[in-house]
């Protein structure tokens, strides 16, 4: 096995400890760990705190950046859909990872109410992305 995903198995471990799935996770780049997590959902109660999700946040926060696209994603279960969008935003370029998901769970999507004729957030967000790209 790979010593990285062995890594990340010990990181899922720690999950146990507070009864959260046990998930871990590990990033590498250019051969070295520049973060590691595990699953933390149950324990603060947080249901963004997945392995891959909090690697990602300690990875941001050494390399003072969100563009991973050097690194490499080690993790002991595939991605749910939440991580693979926080993955795509952090532009990883590639993930390795052990167990498949057993399931998708099939969750009610909340209603979508787009207010008509607000201009004030489009404009600020024009303005704003107008200034970064002179």
């Amino acid at each position: 096995m790979d010593k990285y995903m062995e890594i990340a198995l010990k990181e899922a471990k720690k999950s146990l400890k507070s009864d959260d799935v046990p998930v871990g996770a590990v990033i590498v780049e250019n051969n070295k760990i520049i973060s590691k997590g595990y699953n933390t959902k149950e324990k603060t109660h947080l249901i963004t705190r997945h392995a891959e999700i909090n690697a990602i946040e300690k990875a941001c926060k050494k390399k003072k950046t969100w563009h991973l696209d050097k690194c490499i994603l080690y993790v002991t279960l595939e991605p749910c859909p939440m991580c693979m969008e926080v993955i795509k935003q952090a532009r990883i370029k590639c993930i390795i990872y052990a167990a498949e998901q057993q399931k998708h769970p099939n969750l009610a999507k909340p209603q979508l109410i787009k207010l008509e004729n607000v201009e004030k957030s489009s404009k600020m967000l024009k303005e704003f992305f107008k200034t970064k790209r002179k």
